[in-house]
């Protein structure tokens, strides 16, 4: 299927991101800081959201009380550069290469309390794939995750 494509304003998505994410944020004590230059993509405004919210409510829940995260877009030759990195819990490492499977989860029991598909990454990675994109999974050096994507911004 073709992907209806338009101009999405990155800095304003990710306004609008965070500013639903602010209660769950407020109550987990963790804190969301961005870094966006002002920058335009044409995308699907839709799987742009959904990619970002999936991964920014990623790193609110799996975090821990005065936990970070870090949003931080930014031009790169053709390409928007997004990474999301937080220090919250990270995750083991024989799972960090099947994290974008569907239905895939790192630990049983932890989901089961805070709900959810199993599906938010493998949704992420297939609009990343659509829109020509890559998309990577780190653990940081002091603990949490990062993840990288790289979009073209011409589609």
């Amino acid at each position: 299927a073709e992907v209806v494509v338009s101009d999405v304003r990155i800095s304003v998505l990710l306004d609008e991101i965070t500013d639903s994410l602010k209660p769950a944020a407020a109550s987990g004590q963790v804190f969301i800081h961005c870094d966006c230059q002002p920058l335009c993509i044409k995308a699907n405004p839709q799987q742009m959201k959904e990619l970002l919210s999936n991964l920014v409510s990623n790193a609110v829940k799996y975090n821990r009380p005065g936990g970070q995260i870090w949003v931080n877009i930014r031009e790169k030759d053709e390409d928007l550069v997004i990474r999301v990195r937080d220090n919250g819990v990270g995750i083991p490492q024989e799972s960090l290469d099947r994290i974008f499977e569907r239905f895939y989860r790192v630990d049983k029991g932890r989901s089961r309390k805070l709900g959810g598909t199993g599906l938010g990454l493998a949704i992420v990675k297939n609009s990343v794939i659509i829109h020509g994109g890559t998309i990577s999974a780190k653990n940081n050096q002091g603990g949490g995750l990062e993840f990288v994507f790289t979009l073209a911004k011409e589609k």
